[in-house]
């Protein structure tokens, strides 16, 4: 089962994305963002970004170097909409997408596929 970390500080937000990536078939573990501690055998990180705005890259670094090899999908309030890995945006922070929050469940396991793949 490929393992996902989800940071995500609001808690009902947290709850929903972790349901849909569970009941899709992803093992799933959760954190809030001071609470992170790097997990062996994650497949891809999903994160709120929460300065966007201010440019999240020093945050995304952080992220890459506790997690080495796995893709980011970073989540934020800030966007107007939801921007593949291919956009300006996602490729200057080097993640695999950014999803406008909230985000449909589509939305988001699409990106997660579109990231590592599906679950089985």
């Amino acid at each position: 089962m490929l393992k996902v970390v989800l940071i995500e500080e609001d808690i009902a937000m947290q709850a929903l994305i972790a349901e849909w990536l569970t009941q899709a078939g992803y093992g799933v573990e959760t954190a809030r963002g001071g609470a992170a501690t790097p997990l062996a055998g994650v497949a891809l990180v999903i994160a709120d970004l929460p300065k966007l705005r201010d440019g999240d890259a020093p945050h995304v670094r952080a992220l890459r170097a506790s997690y080495p090899g796995a893709p980011i999908i970073g989540l934020s309030a800030q966007l107007a909409r939801s921007l593949s890995g291919g956009s300006d945006r996602a490729r200057s922070l080097g993640v695999a997408a950014l999803l406008s929050k909230p985000c449909t469940s589509s939305e988001l396991l699409d990106a997660v596929a579109d990231a590592i793949g599906p679950p089985h």
